[in-house]
């Protein structure tokens, strides 16, 4: 009788729901935190830009979210220690910088979860769970593999064209500063000359207009993840 009644008792009792963990793409923040997201892709090159961008958020304070491959991690890794080392968030942008939608469901998996580990072995820290798919060229498949290994992917509300070959700072710059609202998550590339040197505008105008500048988790209003 004692046993029946336990299993009636722990019928009844409530039982607590779990979140749903949100693997939906993101592609903008929310502008009540009064917060524009800025994201810088690494995929292979570095060139004279990249110091020079980390070195100017460093001495603005600023953070970001960087999306690094695996291969610029590698070849790179005094300048990843630095990222690191600065407080900004990292997150996963592949190994070889390929088009996903291009990859077996194997090879994608490979992708990233070789990224994480090579920035594990390099930073001590990981890159889950945010990625972002080289080219921004994604599918249903490419979203439904990477979520299955703990990734979810970031793309942009507003693409700075810095990648453009005859982009140039003022252009860069004027395009940020005509289009950027707060919430938007901003794509630039650290190799980029052109953002290199339009970077202290933006930082000073979005300072004039009472903007701030922080990383994807902070312009969602999610707490920042352990990344250890």
């Amino acid at each position: 009788m004692l046993f029946a009644a336990l299993l009636v008792a722990a019928s009844l009792s409530p039982v607590t729901a779990q979140p749903e963990q949100d693997w939906s793409e993101i592609v903008r923040g929310d502008p009540a935190t009064g917060l524009v997201a800025l994201t810088f892709d690494a995929g292979a090159e570095a060139g004279t830009a990249a110091p020079q961008v980390i070195q100017i958020l460093h001495d603005r304070g600023v953070k970001a979210t960087f999306f690094l491959s695996g291969n610029w991690v590698s070849r790179y890794p005094t300048l990843a220690e630095q990222i690191k080392e600065d407080g900004h968030e990292i997150a996963n942008h592949s190994l070889t910088h390929p088009d996903l939608t291009r990859l077996a469901d194997n090879q994608i998996v490979f992708e990233l979860d070789y990224t994480d580990q090579v920035v594990w072995d390099t930073l001590g820290v990981h890159t889950r769970p945010y990625f972002r798919p080289p080219f921004g060229a994604r599918n249903a498949r490419v979203l439904s593999v990477a979520a299955a290994s703990g990734f979810r992917s970031v793309l942009w509300t507003l693409d700075s064209a810095d990648w453009v070959t005859r982009a140039t700072p003022g252009a860069v710059a004027d395009r940020v500063l005509r289009f950027a609202q707060l919430g938007d998550i901003v794509v630039e590339h650290v190799a980029s000359q052109a953002t290199a040197e339009a970077l202290p505008t933006i930082l000073d105008t979005f300072e004039e207009r009472g903007w701030r500048v922080g990383t994807v988790s902070d312009v969602l209003g999610l707490p920042r993840y352990d990344p250890t």
